[in-house]
């Protein structure tokens, strides 16, 4: 009796070896394609925390500023003003005692209480890059300064400091004295401004003015919101969660050397930090109040959509007043005075301080705060 197989079989053990090859490639891919796919979510996780935990530092930064500039053409003293602690910003020209130390009649905010910056109220900024920024300037090269026929830079023959000279963008092979030339130049600046002011008005307006509009794909990524909280937000009666310590009160010495009661501290904040596309908003009223539903195609579920995808940080800062050393690795030397006295200072100054305060001490959050 015959046992060969008929061709008829033999295709259909062919076909089915493929078919299960297919299958099994087809697995492999998908497990692949299913790795890769959660590969990317996490990678999406670490930039959104990361941009979240960068807007930290501009939140922080804008804090700083705008407690010296920013309201108008006169700079201000600090959120609580360093002249007599009142509930500032007011500005340096105007007198810090018109009204009571805890509702100035010189702040930025007297004419307006329930709007930023006043105590209790909060402002958001959603963050991109412009195409232009206002002063933009474009950088030059190492050493603006032209090289070419003119006075020699050196009169020695010294290979090593030919060479150093050579550093600063000359070319050429710098073997003799006769090959290193530079000539000053003022038609080049550095910084060049991109918008030459020189031009006209509409020029000089242009440069000071930069372009606002957002760089492709710099928008809807990431935000900060800031809530300046109010006297009983750290009066440590534990309301909200995180009071737990009273940050008001204590004495000090004002202006005019009296001896005093401080008002509240007006100096402590709440930063929320975002990493999304709801451009700071935090709830769908704040939307419909600002009349930017078109930016969520005026669809509710379409915001509450991107809040589900967003990670978001909140943290407690106090700004203070002391703006840092000098000198920190200097040594200190004895200057005259006019008075011929004399007074210590720093002869070696290593960095410069903030012109904008510090802050004093930053918390981070566990949970939501019911203000922000």
């Amino acid at each position: 009796m015959s046992t060969a197989c008929s061709p008829a079989a033999r295709r259909g053990a062919l076909l089915i070896i493929v078919t299960g090859l297919a299958t099994l490639l087809l697995a492999l891919s998908l497990a692949f394609l299913a790795t890769m796919r959660s590969d990317g979510d996490r990678t999406r996780e670490i930039v959104r925390d990361t941009q979240a935990r960068i807007m930290l530092n501009a939140a922080i930064s804008y804090v700083l500023e705008t407690s010296r500039i920013g309201w108008g053409d006169s700079e201000t003293q600090g959120w609580n003003d360093i002249r007599n602690h009142a509930v500032g910003p007011i500005p340096l020209n105007r007198n810090p005692e018109a009204g009571s130390l805890t509702q100035p009649s010189n702040a930025v905010w007297a004419a307006s209480p329930s709007s930023w910056p006043a105590p209790g109220t909060a402002m958001r900024t959603a963050m991109a890059v412009w195409t232009r920024p206002p002063v933009a300037v474009r950088a030059g090269s190492r050493n603006p300064i032209r090289i070419g026929p003119g006075l020699p830079i050196q009169d020695d023959v010294d290979e090593t400091r030919i060479l150093l000279a050579g550093l600063h963008g000359d070319v050429g092979s710098y073997r003799s004295v006769s090959e290193v030339w530079r000539a000053g130049s003022y038609d080049r600046p550095d910084p060049e401004a991109v918008v030459d002011p020189r031009i006209s008005a509409a020029a000089a307006a242009q440069f000071v003015a930069g372009d606002q509009r957002p760089r492709a794909g710099t928008a809807g990524r990431s935000w900060f919101r800031v809530y300046r909280e109010t006297a009983a937000d750290h009066n440590g009666d534990r309301d909200p969660y995180y009071d737990v310590i009273n940050l008001n009160g204590g004495r000090g010495i004002d202006a005019n050397g009296a001896d005093r009661p401080y008002p509240p501290n007006a100096s402590v904040f709440v930063v929320t930090c975002g990493a999304g596309a709801t451009l700071g908003f935090r709830r769908w009223t704040e939307v419909v109040a600002a009349g930017a539903q078109q930016s969520f195609l005026n669809q509710q579920t379409y915001f509450d959509q991107l809040r589900g995808t967003e990670i978001i940080l909140w943290y407690r800062i106090e700004w203070s007043p002391q703006a840092g050393d000098y000198g920190p690795m200097g040594r200190r030397k004895a200057y005259p005075r006019p008075n011929h006295s004399y007074f210590p200072i720093w002869n070696q100054i290593s960095a410069m301080p903030s012109q904008a305060g510090s802050i004093l001490w930053t918390q981070r959050l566990d949970r939501e705060p019911p203000a922000w």
